[in-house]
């Protein structure tokens, strides 16, 4: 009985993807160049990484990154149609794998470059004005909430690998390994509204958790409360209509609503 073409391209791709075998009976003299197709299949996954993670390439080195980058396709294969998203796995997994777990650095290298790569090629969309802000109603306040620009990411990073990446980035050599952190810092990466280029901070504390919480749909109330456990209560209104101004200015903003109401 013969095999359809199809059920031949399905045992094909499930070699490439998951190395199975059931395709070896069907190939001529055993299929001698086979291999040369597991070999190509899984170096162009790791030369893909290799653009998206050009910093923590040379954070490893030559030889660690390609056995790192190849053990990662090898824990997490690609399975979607496009291999953009190949690497939103890698930096939790090296934060997990025996060999990188315990060295911050690493981890937080990838987290920033799929953070400002997202920032970089996420859909755009048009940003809430200042005018819009003043249009806002009094009564409307304590129950607004915020959608914000598709192109606005975080990570959160254990090690300050900014300088190591714009060095890379500029073609210069990094003067230093990165440092770790005392504590955690949340960066955003966002593409900002007039020049379109990518843009990048880290956010205080407050900051992170009021952004966070307008993520997460909670009301400009609520993330004044927020703010407050973080600093003087009676600076606390103060504080979250600056950091909203800064984030209209940044574009960060696309939508304001209040349950129940219009203007």
């Amino acid at each position: 009985m013969s095999t359809s073409l199809s059920d031949l391209q399905g045992m094909f791709q499930s070699r490439l993807l998951s190395g199975e075998h059931d395709i070896d009976p069907h190939l001529h003299a055993g299929g001698p160049f086979m291999k040369a197709y597991d070999h190509a299949y899984r170096a162009r996954l790791v030369e893909i990484l290799t653009e998206d993670f050009e910093a923590l390439h040379t954070l490893l080195g030559d030889e660690q990154f390609f056995r790192t980058m190849q053990d990662y396709v090898d824990a997490h294969p690609s399975t979607t149609r496009s291999v953009r998203w190949l690497g939103r796995h890698l930096a939790g997994w090296l934060k997990q794998t025996e060999d990188w777990s315990a060295h911050p650095a690493v981890s937080s290298m990838a987290a920033l470059e799929w953070m400002i790569g997202l920032a970089f090629d996420s859909p755009d969309a048009a940003p809430v004005a200042i005018l819009d802000i003043g249009a806002v109603p009094p009564e409307a306040w304590p129950m607004l909430t915020f959608t914000l620009h598709p192109a606005l990411h975080t990570a959160v990073l254990e090690s300050d690998v900014v300088p190591f990446y714009q060095a890379v980035k500029a073609e210069q050599d990094p003067d230093a390994a990165p440092v770790r952190y005392e504590q955690p810092v949340t960066w955003a990466a966002w593409r900002d509204p007039h020049s379109l280029m990518v843009t990048y901070r880290a956010l205080e504390t407050d900051e992170a958790l009021a952004l966070q919480a307008a993520r997460d749909g909670q009301t400009f109330d609520a993330i004044c409360e927020l703010i407050a456990d973080c600093t003087e209560a009676d600076e606390a209104a103060v504080r979250a209509a600056g950091l909203l101004r800064v984030w209209v200015e940044s574009g960060w903003l696309i939508g304001l609503d209040a349950e129940g109401m219009s203007w």
